[in-house]
């Protein structure tokens, strides 16, 4: 078992045991590109990843984050059930494609520590793949452009001025006004604990917005630079407030 692999079972036994919260779990899950997802061959000839039905009559969607835990899993249900084919997704290929066709999707089954997500629970993994994939192509030297257009599931965080609200900005070392965007909820509450409590009048309002409304928005304000994720817990990405033009050009 890889190292990889190994640090995502330990994350998934917190989990279990309620020492890790959702960011935490979603973040490993994520984050692993190795996921072992069976395969079974249709009537039509066509390959479908696995279901099996439980005692309950539920479908669940098998998936392992290793060839000991799929191993384990075919011991459990048998080569039949299982299928003839297993194929190796990313954490985003894997969660961002999720389809609804499960009632629930199990991980590593009869390979302790197991997790299941029912499906109400599959809209949340989806959108955590999406962040993801806006965080990985942030951390390249030419992020894809229409990849940040589109997210849907940014944050940005205002507070209450005379005569209406303005946007809070990241903290800078130079005093440049550098437009402060989170991608996800755990980078958005790191900002907000970042805050000075003892400030009377400033209650920070957070919002979620769309990508193309708000490069919109922030391809128009006096602005130096747009900084994503200021404070963590992922590394914080800065940029020139031309970037925000650039992005609502892309298609």
């Amino acid at each position: 078992m890889t190292r990889i692999a190994t640090t995502l079972r330990e994350a998934l036994q917190q989990t279990v045991d309620r020492k890790l919260d959702g960011p935490g779990l979603m973040r490993a899950l994520l984050r692993h590109d190795e996921w072992i997802v069976p395969l079974h061959q249709q009537a039509g000839g066509e390959w479908h990843a696995t279901l099996i039905q439980d005692l309950e009559g539920h479908h669940l969607q098998l998936v392992f984050t290793d060839e000991q835990g799929y191993q384990d899993g075919l011991q459990a249900v048998g080569q039949e059930v299982m299928g003839g084919q297993t194929v190796t997704l990313s954490g985003v290929a894997l969660f961002g494609g999720l389809a609804d066709e499960a009632d629930l999707l199990s991980i590593n089954w009869n390979s302790p520590p197991q997790l299941f997500f029912k499906k109400a629970q599959f809209q949340a993994l989806r959108r955590w793949a999406a962040t993801i994939g806006v965080e990985r192509t942030l951390a390249t030297p030419k992020p894809d452009l229409a990849l940040l257009k589109h997210f849907d599931n940014y944050s940005i965080v205002l507070q209450k001025v005379e005569g209406g609200y303005a946007l809070m900005l990241a903290p800078d070392a130079h005093g440049r006004r550098l437009a402060a965007v989170f991608t996800a909820e755990d980078t958005l509450d790191a900002f907000l604990k970042s805050q000075p409590t003892d400030q009377p009048g400033v209650e920070p309002i957070t919002r979620s917005i769309a990508g193309e409304l708000l490069f919109d928005d922030l391809k128009d304000l006096p602005l130096d630079g747009i900084c994503f994720n200021p404070t963590g817990p992922v590394p914080k990405r800065m940029f020139t407030a031309a970037l925000s033009s650039e992005i609502m050009k892309a298609t």
